[in-house]
This record gives C-alpha cells, structure tokens and sequence, in this order.
C-alpha cells in the first residue's frame, strides 16, 4: 500500500515540502480502511482525530441535511491543524478505502 499512497501524498500540496524518503516513511504510518455506501466516515462536530486520503470510491461532504461537495481526495486536516472538532460529516456514497493518519503523526509531518 504504502508504494501508490507515496505518489498520492506526492501529488498532494499538503506534503510536497517533504522530501521523498520522509514522504515515502510517512506513507508507511497510515492504516487503511474500508466504508460500505451510507456509512458515516466522520460526524460533524466530533473530535478530529485523523486525516484521510481516498484511495478509492467516493466520499460526500454534508453539512446537514444536504451534500455540499462530492468527491475531495482527502480531508480532516483542517480541524488536525486547528485542533478543532470535524466541520463536516464525510459519507461514503459508494464502496470506499480511505487511507488514515493519526491526528499526532499528520502533524508532526506538517512540522508542528
């Protein structure tokens, strides 16, 4: 896993001030995970305790009721650098793999 999620965080803003072997070691720190159609990723107004990147399939962002934007390639980072709870709840709207960070790790890799 840890070879494609490189290129992903390669080709993410977030992580092109790393350098390749510091991104290719953080790609090894994440864990992934997979989401059937409806399921709740994260619910807004809950703690933020990880960043996700989307491997595959397609996530919603819904600030309730209704989706406001469909299909980002990662999200959580907002509230991981803020320290703030999830500003949005992410839903999978067909079968999805996301890959995880832990809220520590992903900061630390944005050098705070």
């Amino acid at each position: 896993m840890s070879a494609g999620l490189d290129a992903v965080l390669g080709a993410n803003p977030l992580f092109r001030h790393l350098g390749d072997r510091r991104r290719r070691r953080l790609a090894q720190q994440f864990c992934r995970r997979r989401y059937r159609p409806g399921e709740v990723i994260v619910r807004q107004g809950d703690t933020s305790l990880s960043f996700y990147v989307v491997l595959s399939g397609r996530v919603g962002i819904m600030r309730h009721p209704a989706v406001v934007e469909d299909g980002p390639t990662f999200f959580g980072e907002v509230e991981a650098l803020g320290d703030l709870p999830r500003t949005a709840t992410v839903v999978a709207l067909e079968p999805t793999e996301c890959a995880l960070l832990g809220k520590w790790d992903f900061l630390q890799a944005m050098g705070r």
